[in-house]
């Protein structure tokens, strides 16, 4: 051998070496658990209860606003008839005001005028009463005779009586002016005293409605808070659900991955078991066991309402469109499942979401799943024929109630049991699907 071909050879021999050390320390792959998704969906719940928790909190908050809100409505309707009736006040009291200065004016003219016409009275009283003697003998020397004498008298009484009786008008007059007056401001200090009392009133209701905009103002900040520790609940309560399904698909495919090797591994036996002289006779057959019809029948005799057909469908645990690959029939608990064909029993036991779960091989690629069932009645390798009770209806694994979930498989697809079996008689529930 020559020395190239020993160097590259050792040197093989060294990537070897190196591959063999990295690939020893990787780690291996993790295997999820029911129990890592419980816990996960045990931690969701947590936050949604305490998300719901301070929901409660910020609805009670919203309520306390939206009474705070009706009570400062209602505060500034008041306010606003308060200084409407204040301005009518205002407008009242100016309108008295006026008229008392009319009436005082009045009683100053009525005054002046009163004065003037005394003082002309008192002028001419005194003026005949100082010289009463000498304008009496003036009468009797000018008059000509006695009846000329008496009507001067009277003519001069007449004219004493009128500036009496004017006196006494102008007197009366003064009063009236005056009782008017005196009335008027009466009536403008009650009209005062009532417009002070508006004031106060509209200086109380400014401050509860500035008390009660100052809570509102508190409570929408409280709000806020709320609603941020609530949106930041949501995010986390989201990641967890995305964590729980990035499990729960991990686990689906770990699971699958798990009954791809058992099947290969049953039909690695069951080709080591089959004698050399196999005259193919054992096509149709399903590891020796009861060979199916071809044809499937009804699983749940006497229940025939189907909640959810295949297909996608809104996820009433995850609530989130996910695909269906089977049909939902809605059953009592315990009522009786049976074989849809004939076969052999593939799979006895809890398969993750279809909690407990029987699969039968029909041979020829074609199985049957029944999920949810509350016991079994066969067991694993157990043949059975076509209408046999193999267990009976339960709501074990993610299940909302009893029912039965039943698929119709060809190798690794699932196929549409009411394509395949042409299924009739059958009712639906309203949010079955298409």
């Amino acid at each position: 051998m020559s020395k190239k071909t020993q160097s590259v050879l050792a040197a093989v021999l060294v990537v070897i070496m190196i591959l063999s050390l990295l690939i020893a320390l990787i780690p291996a792959a993790h295997a999820v658990t029911e129990a890592e998704i419980d816990e996960l969906k045990r931690k969701r719940d947590e936050i949604a209860e305490e998300k719901a928790a301070k929901q409660a909190v910020v609805d009670d908050l919203e309520a306390k606003q939206d009474s705070i809100l009706e009570l400062k409505h209602a505060l500034d309707e008041r306010n606003d008839y308060t200084k409407q009736q204040i301005e009518l006040n205002n407008r009242e009291i100016e309108l008295y005001a006026q008229m008392i200065r009319e009436k005082a004016e009045e009683l100053d003219e009525a005054i002046a005028r009163e004065e003037q016409q005394l003082q002309r009275y008192r002028t001419r009283v005194r003026a005949m009463e100082e010289n009463g003697d000498y304008d009496f003998l003036a009468l009797l020397l000018n008059t000509t005779d006695l009846g000329e004498l008496l009507t001067t008298i009277d003519d001069i009484g007449e004219i004493m009586e009128s500036d009496r009786q004017l006196e006494d008008d102008y007197i009366a007059a003064r009063e009236n002016t005056e009782r008017v007056k005196a009335e008027y401001e009466v009536v403008k200090t009650d009209l005062e005293a009532r417009q002070d009392a508006l004031r106060d009133e509209q200086r109380e209701l400014e401050r509860q409605i500035q008390e009660a905009t100052d809570h509102i103002n508190e409570l929408i900040e409280e709000i806020q808070q709320w609603q941020e520790e609530i949106d930041e609940l949501d995010e986390e309560q989201q990641a967890k659900q995305h964590e729980i399904d990035v499990l729960v698909d991990e686990l689906e495919r770990q699971r699958a991955e798990e009954e791809r090797r058992r099947r290969e591994e049953e039909e690695r036996r069951r080709q080591q078991q089959q004698p050399s002289n196999n005259d193919n006779s054992g096509n149709n057959a399903n590891s020796g066991g009861v060979t199916g019809t071809g044809s499937f029948g009804w699983p749940c005799p006497g229940c025939y309402y189907v909640t959810s057909r295949m297909g996608n469908r809104f996820h009433p645990i995850f609530n989130e469109w996910r695909y269906h690959s089977g049909m939902d029939i809605g059953a009592s608990q315990g009522s009786a499942i049976v074989a849809s064909d004939g076969g052999t029993v593939s799979w006895c036991g809890e398969k993750g979401g279809y909690g407990n779960c029987i699969m039968i091989d029909h041979g020829n690629g074609y199985y049957t799943l029944y999920g949810h069932m509350s016991s079994y009645a066969v067991g694993y390798g157990d043949s059975v024929s076509k209408g046999d009770t193999i267990g009976y209806v339960g709501s074990t694994g993610w299940a909302t109630g009893p029912h039965l979930h039943f698929e119709i498989r060809y190798g690794d697809s699932c196929l549409d049991p009411e394509a395949v079996a042409g299924f009739t008689g059958l009712s639906y529930a309203p949010d079955a699907g298409e």
